[in-house]
């Protein structure tokens, strides 16, 4: 293999912009959870108002200018552009009572990400000393060397413009770049979607890469190459190279073109669509934790949001409903939760320009499976949608309940490059929406 194709298996720039190599296992049998999660990231903040907590009797400034439709759970009314997740209401948990305190989109995804109100409400690029990101936990947490990664971000990072375009949240942070998740980037809904060359090189087999001396003699001289102080990074990249390609799952997991037309039409043709099929697909690999990230501030709409929703809305909810449907059909359900959120929502009122501002103070997200009831609403926001009416739920607690069902307990303990120790969440289990 040549050095563009080991840094593409391995998802990791040896020289300084890692995207991290998944170095653990996922199987029951070394200790870890054999439950697993979706993590949707909504960036740029989706208004709770037009999609999960309409309000229809409010003055049209305020219920803007969508209608609402019934839903799968009685007396539950959505935004009307939410046509298929209505029809799966009853399979998810809605969450209409979020709320922080930050106002700009790097911190509220930070504080998403992470549950950290330890930063600035500023634009910022990621950094050393950063809290990591749940698929960076994870890496940290576990113990063996891994047959498939335990961390997947698709289909891209999300950035921030600046010398490095890292948006903090999404890395290892304190834990180092080497816990980051993979990242595999590109549309799947493309033709000529390949994110990682997996291939073999001509004339080996996967018999002889399973004989980890051929690797090494294979990959002898690239290491020296790339080698840093930090030895064990090397080790655990070339782990990670051998072990992507000998058991294939992820490889064939990747291979969207498997699937029956019927079912990549069922999550739409769209990127978002094809994407969620892909993390469907991971989650059958046994990948642990598969976050999807929307292109960054796709959903940032502080102007035009009726046009603009009429073309992010659907693909977004045909894809979500799709999984959800998908995991429960395939018996995957139960074991998988699934997170759909954003940073936070949008302002009440419409503003000058058609659209709607940026709004932490409350706003809506959705979870499904593991223990999360079904057809259940959790909280409220007050009759226009401007404050927490009951039951405030800040993001650390979603992580929480994401780490219990993780089989992680939330006060679980891991350690900065100084020694001092952090809780991996400081908020609190949502027993109300579990079952």
């Amino acid at each position: 293999m040549n050095r563009r194709e080991l840094l593409r298996v391995g998802a990791l720039s040896i020289l300084g912009t890692a995207t991290g190599t998944a170095r653990r296992a996922f199987t029951g049998g070394n200790g870890s959870s054999a439950n697993q999660a979706i993590f949707l990231m909504l960036q740029g903040g989706a208004s709770h108002i037009d999609l999960w907590d309409p309000k229809p009797d409010a003055v049209k400034e305020i219920r803007g200018p969508f209608g609402t439709i019934p839903t799968a759970i009685p007396g539950v009314r959505l935004g009307e552009l939410m046509t298929h997740t209505a029809k799966v209401a009853d399979k998810i948990t809605i969450i209409r009572s979020m709320s922080h305190k930050f106002t700009n989109h790097i911190a509220g995804t930070y504080v998403t990400m992470t549950g950290s109100n330890n930063q600035p409400d500023r634009d910022r690029e990621a950094h050393s000393d950063d809290f990591p990101g749940p698929g960076a936990i994870l890496n940290h947490l576990q113990s063996a060397i891994p047959s498939v990664p335990v961390s997947v971000s698709l289909p891209n990072w999300l950035s921030i413009p600046g010398p490095s375009n890292r948006m903090p949240g999404q890395y290892g942070g304190f834990l180092g770049s080497t816990n980051n998740p993979f990242v595999f980037e590109g549309d799947p809904n493309s033709k000529d979607y390949s994110p990682l060359s997996l291939d073999l090189p001509d004339g080996v087999t996967t018999t002889r890469l399973d004989n980890r001396l051929t690797l090494s003699k294979q990959l002898d001289n690239l290491a020296r190459k790339l080698e840093t102080p930090n030895g064990t990074r090397m080790d655990a990249l070339r782990e990670s190279a051998l072990e992507l390609i000998v058991d294939g799952r992820v490889r064939e997991a990747l291979e969207i073109d498997r699937e029956p037309a019927s079912v990549r039409n069922r999550y739409g043709r769209s990127k978002i669509g094809q994407s969620l099929l892909v993390a469907r697909r991971l989650i059958e690999a046994e990948v642990q934790f598969v976050s999807y990230n929307a292109f960054n501030q796709r959903w940032d709409t502080h102007s035009a949001i009726e046009n603009t929703y009429k073309s992010i809305v659907p693909p977004m909810e045909q894809a979500y409903a799709a999984l959800v449907t998908d995991l429960e059909e395939r018996g995957l359900l139960d074991s998988t939760m699934v997170v759909n959120s954003g940073e936070f929502g949008r302002t009440p009122s419409i503003n000058n320009n058609g659209g709607r501002d940026h709004w932490p103070n409350v706003y809506s997200i959705s979870m499904a499976g593991g223990k999360v009831k079904r057809g259940y609403i959790y909280g409220a926001s007050d009759n226009t949608g401007n404050e927490v009416a009951e039951a405030a739920v800040h993001p650390s607690d979603v992580l929480a309940t994401l780490w219990q069902h993780l089989d992680r307990s939330p006060r679980t303990t891991i350690h900065d490059r100084l020694g001092r120790p952090h809780r991996i969440s400081e908020g609190h289990v949502i027993g109300g929406i579990l079952s």
